[in-house]
């Protein structure tokens, strides 16, 4: 257990991230008051003070009662100015500075990410680049302020030059939109989201199709009317090809019907090749679909067994070509680095494979650890890999993307990854995701219809977005469709 007391406590959830970031699995206590009884052997104190013109913040580890090291880190107050948002992270950024130097030394370890935390890095480096500031500047600020290793500064800003052309072309009235499908045919094991298994719930798969529909239909028909322009449809769950071919053409018509418009980008996450058979990749296509996810995650059948998904190697790639066949030249494929039992071998594997059916998309996932999720439940049961050989698998993927001509478009990070890495999303040249820049980037209004759907209001003016949640559970969602709608019409009116 370390304690940490935190003289602002609006800091101390990122620093208590932070530290466990470098002592996976260590627990934080945060302490209300200086006064208050440690309770482990560890102790961290953060304050501050102005001085001088100066804001003055130190930190101080202590173990067993006495101070074994310190911190400090200090800035002029004449560098805190514009919107209150910015001065908030600048501040927090020395805050967590000083956190940093501390912990590094006691674990005699850096952290490749330095002080970031957050799931989306790439935002820092876009709002540097509305600055206008030279990539030399920001790769500076990246590795001497945030602390990034080179590499991973690289990597990010290479990864946003990617995205700018796309996001250069937003506008007020261009709008995404997410449909919730909430359904699998089976639980992986390190699967958290909220989705249930499709066996057990087909006694509400219509009901809860009703209410889908309804729900764009109402709300849409609003939004439309407003002039605003559909860019991009993602249909994600789950799994929505896990609904029998007549329940997802039903989906498919009702976003026609209210939606005639062609739509720049069309997607539809097949997921599993065992529920994408050619009778729906016909009906996705029918009705304008242009990108399909066909997702492996490993190539390696006892990988496969191991996790929970129900085909095989043979089937992903049956399945790849059944796609092509019905006139698909813009899929994606995902693939998990840290999965249990997989070693550097089975990525070489995984990637000579995806290599020879030739993608437009990877998506190169670093296996996170989540609460929730059937493997969080067993950890005992499984070994895995330490954080210098998931960065060794994520290099031998970085490769295999090279030899395919790909780049890295857009990247997020998520808590209780391994080696608190990152998870990347490579493409061909103009074959990039608008979505998943937009949905990443939150720099366009995001309209989520469906169970646990997050629609996010994008105001440009003041840039910020504003959360429009559903609710997680499919029974509730069919129960309250009339207050979902409500949420959403308060909003557009």
């Amino acid at each position: 257990m370390i304690d940490l007391y935190v003289e602002i406590t609006s800091f101390a959830h990122e620093l208590d991230e932070l530290i466990r970031a470098f002592m996976p699995g260590k627990k934080v206590n945060i302490l209300r008051n200086r006064e208050d009884t440690s309770t482990g052997n560890l102790r961290i104190d953060v304050v501050y003070e102005f001085k001088d013109n100066l804001l003055h913040v130190y930190s101080n580890l202590i173990q067993d009662g006495k101070k074994i090291d310190e911190a400090n880190e200090t800035m002029e107050i004449d560098d805190i100015q514009g919107d209150k948002w910015i001065i908030r992270r600048q501040v927090k950024n020395v805050f967590k500075r000083c956190v940093y130097k501390i912990v590094s030394r006691f674990t005699d370890k850096n952290l490749d990410w330095g002080i970031l935390t957050g799931i989306r890095p790439t935002k820092i480096v876009n709002e540097m680049l509305d600055c206008d500031m030279e990539k030399r500047r920001i790769f500076s600020i990246l590795n001497r302020g945030y602390f990034i290793s080179p590499s991973k500064a690289h990597l990010l800003i290479e990864t946003v030059s990617h995205q700018r052309a796309i996001l250069s072309k937003n506008h007020n009235k261009k709008i995404s939109l997410y449909i919730n499908i909430p359904f699998c045919t089976t639980k992986c094991l390190y699967c958290s989201f909220p989705s249930a298994i499709i066996t057990a719930s087909r006694g509400f798969l219509d009901s809860y199709i009703d209410a889908l529909i309804y729900e764009i239909t109402t709300v849409m028909s609003r939004i439309l009317k407003q002039g605003y322009i559909v860019e991009t449809i993602y249909i994600g769950g789950g799994t929505p090809t896990a609904l029998s071919a007549i329940q997802l053409e039903r989906v498919l018509k009702a976003l026609r019907a209210i939606i005639p418009s062609e739509i720049k980008e069309y997607t539809v996450e097949g997921g599993r090749p065992d529920t994408l058979d050619i009778e729906k990749l016909s009906i996705l296509k029918e009705y304008g679909v242009n990108r399909i996810s066909i997702n492996p995650q490993s190539m390696n059948e006892e990988t496969l067994i191991k996790i929970g998904r129900n085909h095989t190697p043979y089937e992903i790639i049956e399945c790849f070509n059944n796609a092509r066949t019905a006139g698909f030249d813009f899929i994606n494929m995902d693939v998990i680095v840290g999965l249990p039992g997989e070693k550097l071998g089975d990525i070489e594997k995984t990637m000579t494979e995806i290599y020879k059916l030739s993608p437009e998309n990877v998506t190169i996932h670093t296996l996170a650890i989540k609460r929730g999720s059937p493997l969080k439940d067993n950890l005992r049961r499984y070994e895995f890999i330490d954080e210098n050989m998931a960065e060794n698998m994520l290099d031998i993927c970085k490769r295999w993307m090279s030899n395919m001509n790909m780049f890295p478009y857009y990247l997020y990070r998520q808590k209780y990854m391994l080696g608190n890495l990152e998870n990347i999303g490579y493409a061909k040249p103009g074959k990039e995701c608008i979505y998943n820049i937009q949905m990443m980037e939150e720099r366009q209004t995001v309209w989520a219809f469906g169970a646990g759907g997050i629609s996010k209001i994008f105001y440009k003016d003041k840039n910020k977005i504003e959360r429009v949640p559903n609710v997680k559970n499919y029974i509730q969602y069919i129960d309250r469709i009339d207050e979902m709608i409500a949420r959403k019409i308060h909003i557009i009116e």
